[in-house]
């Protein structure tokens, strides 16, 4: 009697826990693209950009009357810092009496630079995953506040056209965003 209490919860346990070893621990599937933006000033650019999310890192701030800035950074880690995430800072929100809410979607903003020249060594990185280094800044004054990750990504390789018209849907939705296109 006393083996089938234990035995149950034990199966249970077991379960669950053997769930949690095999779940992906993968946050971002990201690709590379030649940019041919016209707003970018440096021709020969790759561009690395989110097209899914295995899971939606959405951030929501409600910020009432009070005014606010907030800005974010990222960087990725591996075994050389070949892509670099320009610096991006957002706006503000608030000032009015109305009481506000703004939904933040982290991997809609992320978009990695290398000089073309580096596209030996940028497509050494593809069919691996590395490690995603984010800051997302808060100042309402007097007050400051700061929301830090570290994502595992995985980087497919070369977009596909299917892939290129996701990362374009994502770029769709930033508002406000003082980034490139």
């Amino acid at each position: 009697m006393f083996a089938q209490v234990i035995y149950r919860p034990f199966i249970l346990i077991l379960f669950f826990v053997g769930m949690g070893f095999t779940q992906d621990p993968i946050m971002a599937d990201f690709c590379v693209y030649p940019d041919t933006s016209k707003f970018v000033n440096m021709k020969h650019i790759l561009r690395l950009s989110p097209y899914e999310d295995r899971v939606p890192l959405n951030i929501t701030l409600d910020f009432g009357s009070h005014s606010f800035s907030k800005g974010f950074s990222a960087s990725l880690l591996g075994p050389e810092k070949l892509f670099h995430f320009p610096l991006a800072l957002f706006g503000g929100g608030g000032g009015g009496w109305v009481r506000q809410k703004e939904s933040i979607s982290v991997y809609d903003y992320l978009d990695f630079y290398c000089d073309i020249k580096d596209s030996l060594s940028a497509i050494s990185m593809f069919d691996k995953t590395y490690s995603l280094h984010w800051e997302l800044d808060f100042e309402m004054k007097p007050q400051t506040q700061k929301i830090i990750g570290d994502n595992i990504i995985y980087i497919s390789g070369f977009c596909t056209d299917e892939q290129l018209k996701l990362i374009q849907e994502r770029k769709k939705n930033r508002k406000g965003v003082a980034t490139w296109p």
